[in-house]
């Protein structure tokens, strides 16, 4: 993502620079804190917590570098902690993606409890089903939380000296803030870049929303246009997020139960959940990019003209089982 090109509409004054410091240590103590955790324990909560503040950590990174005055040294020690905090996040992913289908599992269980609801939309057959499906996820779950807490011992010490190298860095060179106009301009690139939305780039969509929602969220505090920006990106993440989780689910269910019987009644029943979640993720990605985007001239009138965020590769849709549920 090109930020280097936006204003900067941080705060002024030297008082709220030891603010931005306090805020600054305490967001990295407590990723170190978080890494410990869930190298000893790695419970639901703590694998989704520690990922989240590992993308979040990132985002602000990405942000300082792309910054024209950034030294060399600083630079330098972000991007290792960032090569680093790429290679933990690629360890949590399995946990958290097992996490997040076995959850999705057992609410669809719950709202499949009335006995009415079952015989529409599910056989006692499909019960069965999800049941082995679970198994199965549980079994790859803890073989994963197992590689996990190998992984972290093994980085950890290097993972904690570049994190207090990466935040004696950033003390010099505080992440500003970004502003509701610099976000307004990176939506109305997004617009550009995605002008019609399908299944096909919706999860590369996705991802990119979630990077400018954060940084929506450097400003959230301050200002509440940029507050409203982040709201909105994060229902439209969390839209998209329940489509992807649906169709990965749907495609793991026709793998793991494929020769077991006449018919796949779950990966059907997830089939169907998964377009009528994909309905809703496009137009309310549709609503609410425009609304952004009308909203969003006014603040850019006086920022130069927004960048074309880099193209990326779109990932495999089934590669990893991927979700970024931050």
């Amino acid at each position: 993502m090109n930020l280097g090109s936006l204003p900067l509409n941080g705060l002024p004054g030297a008082a709220r620079r030891p603010q931005r410091h306090e805020k600054w240590q305490r967001q990295c103590e407590s990723w170190r804190q978080l890494l410990g955790e869930c190298g000893r324990k790695p419970s639901r909560r703590r694998v989704h917590t520690l990922r989240v503040a590992t993308l979040r950590l990132q985002a602000e990174l990405e942000y300082c570098l792309e910054q024209p005055r950034t030294p060399a040294p600083a630079g330098r020690a972000m991007k290792r902690w960032n090569k680093q905090g790429d290679k933990l996040r690629r360890a949590l992913q399995p946990v958290r993606e097992a996490d997040v289908y076995l959850a999705k599992l057992a609410g669809l269980r719950v709202s499949l409890a009335a006995p009415e609801e079952i015989q529409t939309r599910c056989s006692r057959r499909c019960l069965g089903q999800m049941e082995k499906l679970e198994r199965r996820l549980q079994r790859v779950r803890q073989a994963a939380a197992k590689k996990l807490m190998a992984e972290i011992e093994d980085r950890r010490e290097r993972l904690i000296r570049l994190s207090h190298d990466m935040e004696a860095a950033l003390e010099l060179q505080m992440p500003l803030r970004s502003g509701a106009g610099a976000v307004a301009g990176l939506i109305a690139s997004l617009a550009v870049e995605f002008p019609e939305f399908g299944a096909d780039r919706l999860h590369e969509f996705r991802k990119r929303v979630k990077k400018v929602r954060y940084l929506a969220e450097l400003s959230a505090g301050a200002d509440p246009q940029a507050a409203r920006q982040a709201v909105a990106l994060r229902q439209m993440q969390v839209a998209i997020g329940e489509w992807h989780d649906w169709q990965v689910l749907a495609q793991k269910a026709g793998r793991a139960l494929r020769g077991r019987g006449k018919g796949n009644s779950l990966a059907e029943l997830l089939e169907t959940l998964t377009a009528e979640s994909l309905q809703k993720a496009l137009s309310l990605c549709r609503r609410l990019t425009a609304r952004l985007v009308r909203q969003g001239q006014g603040n850019t009138a006086s920022s130069p003209a927004p960048q074309k965020l880099p193209v990326r590769r779109v990932e495999p849709i089934v590669a990893a089982a991927e979700r970024d549920c931050a």
